[in-house]
């Protein structure tokens, strides 16, 4: 009986001890190994992205105005060529083809024989979330990063980009290594972006990502 109580404290000992470990522990160590693995997913990404040369695919995008307390949603496709040629265009009831290539963007409102052309720069990711597409492959010089679950990063942009205040990521292990886009500006605003049927180094032309004033469309440039 006595061997048995004296047995039991130790357990009792043991347990307490290993409480007081777990409860003490030095946060540090929670830090390391969290920033280890936030290391591994930003080094799968960009690894990932790094070998892709340009792609293709469709998305659906919703967007809460705040100020409006409204959501609406879009479908369309896109083509991505790097280093700096993007297009993508929305299906009805949104009649708009996107066109990027460098510095130049343009905007064609087919319906209303309308075209803006502006400056494209990191200022418009909170406006038009899917370039962000285009420039992933330096997370850590343009963010501050975070693992919120195995496969979600939250992104804190290290300097001012626009209104953009959080881009969360979620990635993906097959494939393209994105799944979804979601941007909230300082507003409140949320832009969500799903990717689908993605393919990659297919090789499109430039011709694409290049806008052709049509004939009787009103330009209006924003550079001016």
């Amino acid at each position: 009986m006595e061997e048995t109580i004296k047995e039991e404290s130790r357990v009792q000992s043991f347990f307490i001890f290993f409480i007081f470990i777990v409860l003490t522990l030095d946060s540090s160590l929670f830090n390391s190994l969290h920033a280890a693995a936030v290391d591994d997913v930003v080094n799968d990404v960009q690894k990932r992205l790094s070998s892709i040369h340009d792609l293709k695919g469709s998305f659906t995008q919703t967007s809460y105005l705040k100020d409006l307390e409204k959501t609406e949603t879009y479908a369309g496709t896109f083509y991505i060529k790097k280093p700096s040629g993007i297009m993508w265009e929305y299906k009805s009831p949104r009649d708009e083809k996107v066109f990027i290539k460098g510095e130049d963007m343009w905007i064609y409102k087919r319906s209303q024989k309308q075209a803006i052309k502006s400056r494209f720069s990191k200022e418009a990711y909170s406006q038009a979330p899917i370039t962000l597409l285009s420039g992933l492959e330096n997370l850590r010089s343009d963010f501050d990063i975070t693992l919120t679950d195995r496969d979600t990063l939250d992104l804190k942009p290290k300097r001012r980009m626009g209104s953009m205040q959080e881009v969360i990521i979620r990635t993906a292990s097959k494939n393209f290594p994105l799944k979804t886009l979601k941007v909230i500006d300082t507003y409140g605003n949320v832009i969500t972006i799903e990717l689908a049927d993605i393919k990659t180094n297919t090789g499109p032309e430039d011709s694409l990502f290049t806008f052709t004033v049509p004939q009787g469309v009103e330009v209006f440039d924003m550079d001016r």
